[in-house]
């Protein structure tokens, strides 16, 4: 009860700004009434109308930001994203003007609201993207996780066709492979295993068991380490066992 008590917390906190900028642009935009609104519906509808197409932008670009977090982080598919945006965005307005608005109907109104819609978002991501500092690998690499698993990273174990993450914030299987994960992180952290990769500031204790040595890591996992790796683990500074 106390966990979900938590993530709803949590979800309201990170829905404040959203619900708070729709409230803003909705009666904003009720008041001036764009693109002929304002004589074309009464208060009421017309309040109705830009709630629900502020509402629609909204919605549409909190998921394109949640998708965005599972993709590379390129302008290609910034770019991308931006596009699908305005090709949604576009048809709900077409769709909702052609149920309200006699006459309209036109693929020329769905591509003027296509071109307005791209224009705008694209401008706006353009410039976020060119704001955004260049992102560390492992940055990048935890762009896979789900948010509330993204921490700093302890240890990878391949399972099948799996990578097993585990960090400090939780843990989470991966479709991929242990060699394609360590490539990414581009050289951060270490090998010591066929199956495992570890993050040498999480090693809490070194042991010998069974003739082997074993790192124990932060989340209390026991890594073993293959004798092929053992200079690696030595120059990486992690006292013997």
């Amino acid at each position: 009860m106390n966990r979900l008590g938590e993530r709803l917390h949590f979800t309201l906190r990170a829905w404040r700004l959203p619900l708070a900028l729709w409230a803003v642009l909705s009666a904003i935009a009720t008041l001036a009434g764009p693109f002929g609104t304002l004589n074309a519906l009464p208060f009421g509808p017309r309040a109705v109308y830009w709630a629900t197409i502020v509402g629609a932008a909204i919605l549409l670009d909190r998921w394109l930001t949640t998708l965005e977090t599972r993709l590379p982080g390129s302008l290609k598919v910034q770019l991308g994203l931006v596009l699908g945006y305005a090709l949604v965005l576009a048809s709900i307005v077409w769709v909702v003007n052609y149920i309200l608005f006699p006459g309209w109907g036109g693929w020329s109104e769905w591509f003027w609201l296509m071109l307005i819609i791209l224009v705008i978002s694209g401008a706006v991501h353009l410039v976020l993207h060119m704001q955004k500092p260049p992102k560390s690998p492992v940055a990048e690499f935890q762009r896979r996780l789900k948010i509330e698993n993204r921490g700093r990273l302890i240890r990878l174990e391949a399972q099948d066709h799996y990578v097993l993450v585990v960090t400090h914030a939780g843990q989470e299987l991966v479709l991929m492979r242990l060699s394609d994960a360590a490539r990414e992180l581009g050289g951060q952290g270490l090998r010591v295993h066929r199956s495992h990769w570890i993050a040498p500031e999480a090693v809490a204790q070194t042991r010998r068991k069974q003739g082997r040595t074993v790192l124990v890591m932060a989340d209390g996992a026991e890594v073993p380490v293959s004798r092929s790796y053992l200079k690696a683990v030595a120059q990486a500074g992690i006292p013997p066992a």
